[in-house]
C-alpha cells in the first residue's frame, strides 16, 4: 500500500486539536460513533496500565502524548509517577499540563529533547503510523536512546492484516472519498509484527508480548453501525461482550486493526 504524509503534521494536528479539545475525537477516529472510540480508548489503556510495573522513581515519558488520555489513568494508578508528555502540538501540549498536572513539551518523536533523560517505560500509541521510512528510524532511534538499560516501550500501532476490516473492504475509504473532501485528514501507514520486530531488534531490542484486537476487528463494520443506530447504554454493552473476547483471543496472531508490543531494551 502506498504511504501518503503530510509534509507538515504539526499543522494538521494543531488543527485537530483545537477543533476537537480534550475528546477520544480529537486523537482517534473522529467519524466513529463516542461509544465505539470508548472501547478501543479502554483496550488501549488496559493493555498500558498492565504492562506498566510499579517501581521506586517510576519515570515515564508519553511520546504524541495529547491531551493526556493515557498519562491520567497511569497517574491514578501510580500518584507518585514521574511522567512527562511530548507532542508536536502546542495545544495538546498545553491540555495535557491542565488535565495531568506534569510536564509536556512540544517536539517532534524523531528529536526527543536530551534534557528529558532516560525513562524506565516510553509510551508511544498511534504515532509512528505518520512517519515515512527515513523518519520512522530516527524515531525509533531516539526512542531507545531515552529509554534505561531493560527499560519497557510500549507501541500499539495500526496492523496490516486489520486493514479490510477497519476500511470495509475499501468501501468506507470511497464512499468517504465522495461525501467528504477534509483536507484536514491526515494519512497514516500500517505495519507488520515482523516489520516493527526488525526494527527493534537490529538496536538491540526483543518483544516480551504481543496483543491483537481480533474480535472487535472482525466485526468493526457492525459495531460501527451499532453504535450510529442503537442507544448507548446497547452498544455499550456489546462492547463488554467483544472486549471478553478480544481478551481470550488477544494473545493469537489472529487479524487485528491493531497490534500492541511490549518492547525491552538489552
Amino acid at each position: 500500500m502506498e504511504l501518503k504524509v503530510f509534509e507538515s503534521p504539526g499543522k494538521e494536528w494543531e488543527i485537530r486539536s483545537r477543533r476537537h479539545g480534550a475528546t477520544l475525537r480529537s486523537v482517534l477516529f473522529k467519524g466513529l460513533p463516542d461509544v465505539v472510540n470508548e472501547h478501543l480508548h479502554h483496550w488501549h489503556e488496559k493493555l498500558v496500565l498492565s504492562w506498566v510495573e510499579e517501581k521506586e522513581d517510576l519515570k515515564i515519558l508519553d511520546v504524541g502524548c495529547g491531551y493526556g488520555r493515557l498519562s491520567i489513568p497511569i497517574i491514578n494508578k501510580f500518584p507518585g509517577v514521574d511522567i512527562t508528555g511530548l507532542d508536536i502540538s502546542e495545544n495538546y501540549v498545553r491540555l495535557y499540563k491542565e488535565n495531568t498536572h506534569h510536564p509536556a513539551f512540544v517536539g517532534a518523536i524523531e528529536n526527543i529533547p536530551a534534557e528529558l533523560g532516560t525513562c524506565d517505560y516510553i509510551i508511544c500509541v498511534t504515532v509512528l503510523m505518520y512517519l515515512d521510512d527515513e523518519r520512522l528510524k530516527k524515531a525509533i532511534s531516539q526512542l531507545f536512546l531515552r529509554l534505561k538499560q531493560e527499560g519497557k516501550l510500549i507501541i500499539i500501532e495500526p496492523h496490516r492484516s486489520g486493514i479490510l476490516f477497519q476500511t470495509g473492504f475499501g468501501m468506507l475509504m470511497f464512499l468517504r472519498n465522495i461525501v467528504t473532501r477534509d483536507s484536514h485528514r491526515i494519512r497514516s501507514r500500517y505495519f507488520t509484527s515482523r516489520e516493527l520486530g526488525s526494527y527493534f531488534q537490529d538496536l538491540g531490542g526483543s518483544i516480551l508480548s504481543e496483543r491483537r484486537l481480533p474480535i472487535t476487528s472482525l466485526f468493526f463494520l457492525p459495531i460501527v453501525l451499532v453504535g450510529k443506530l442503537l442507544p448507548y447504554r446497547i452498544t455499550r454493552k456489546v462492547c463488554k461482550i467483544v472486549s471478553l473476547l478480544d481478551r481470550l483471543l488477544g494473545k493469537f496472531k489472529l487479524p487485528s486493526i491493531y497490534g500492541a508490543y511490549l518492547i525491552m531494551k538489552n
